[in-house]
């Protein structure tokens, strides 16, 4: 079996998980510093330098390319005659995003190189990771505290992980419940699409976009601030389908399982907009989701055509 390998994919945090965990077999901690080196794609020199040193005090030297899709072409050419008779004692592990597949460079590499995926996780995926994580760390955790994390967070694997390592440490070892979520990860996220969603429905799109650009500015990922409009809509429409039936504010409250000021001001939102209105922004969100995962539309056009989309359904 190869000892090179090509970690592929639109996952971040997962591309790093990939990429230390094959580090980490190849390699212990204590020989970590001296073996171990990471290179940018035009580092040409220094990567094929490190290929042909000799380990220190180790069996493997362990090389590691990030941006693979940034690779120039004479270089790639250079990679494949290597990788056909490669340095038995070297590990080379190329990172790279989902989009250095529809290159002739993948197509070249890829042959030569071990495929590990690092692809956004489906949402049965990420629940099963996050019961795992939970598990490991002898905690509890109610179905529907998972589903709001998801709701809330997206596919976002780096910020997921971030907030439950928090809800871990708050919760000091006992159950986690879906008001445990709300309590610690929700409030920043619905006060902003509360904003949004308000914007949206006075039609003022100078203030959807001021609360964009405020969430750019704190590092927001377009498909994580999707996820945040998603998890909103969705919670507006089942709120409305659920009045539309005559269920009282007890029994909305029942159906989320959030806590009664947190689902009054929920249906106090839903109450603004009609059905027609929110079958429409569901139609735009579910477009928006496909044209990202598609490849379609590059995830910020996708967030910002969706703004519009969603601004223009409250013209008369």
């Amino acid at each position: 079996m190869t000892s090179n390998f090509l970690i592929i994919g639109n996952d971040e945090y997962i591309r790093q998980s990939e990429l230390d965990k094959i580090k980490n077999k190849f390699l212990a901690l204590s020989e970590s510093e001296l073996n171990y080196s990471s290179h940018g794609p035009d580092d040409v020199d220094g990567i094929m330098d490190s290929l042909g040193t000799m380990p220190f005090l180790a069996e493997k030297r362990v090389v590691h390319i990030k941006k693979a899709e940034d690779l120039a072409e004479d270089f790639i050419e250079t990679l494949s005659s290597y990788l056909e008779n490669p340095t038995e004692s070297s590990v080379l592990i190329l990172t790279a995003e989902a989009s250095f597949k529809k290159t002739k460079g993948y197509h070249k590499l890829s042959k030569l190189l071990e495929e590990v995926r690092a692809d956004k996780p489906k949402p049965v995926k990420l629940k099963g990771w996050i019961r795992s994580f939970y598990s490991k760390e002898g905690i509890d955790i109610s179905p529907r505290a998972v589903d709001l994390i998801i709701e809330l967070k997206g596919d976002d694997t780096q910020s997921i992980k971030m907030e439950l390592e928090k809800l871990a440490a708050f919760s000091g070892g006992e159950r986690i419940e879906a008001l445990h979520v709300e309590e610690l990860v929700g409030r920043s996220v619905t006060e902003t699409v509360f904003k949004i969603g308000d914007a949206i429905n006075a039609g003022n799109s100078g203030r959807v976009f001021k609360v964009l650009n405020d969430l750019y500015d704190q590092k927001k990922q377009p498909p994580e601030i999707i996820g945040y409009l998603g998890w909103y809509i969705r919670v507006v429409q089942k709120i409305s389908l659920l009045l539309g039936k005559g269920i009282g504010f007890d029994g909305i409250a029942g159906e989320l399982g959030y806590s009664p000021a947190y689902t009054r001001r929920l249906t106090s939102q839903a109450k603004k907009y009609p059905s027609s209105q929110i079958k429409r922004w569901v139609k735009l969100l579910l477009e928006a989701d496909r044209n990202i995962k598609t490849g379609r539309t590059e995830a910020k056009l996708a967030l910002e055509t969706l703004l519009v989309g969603l601004l223009k359904t409250t013209e008369s």
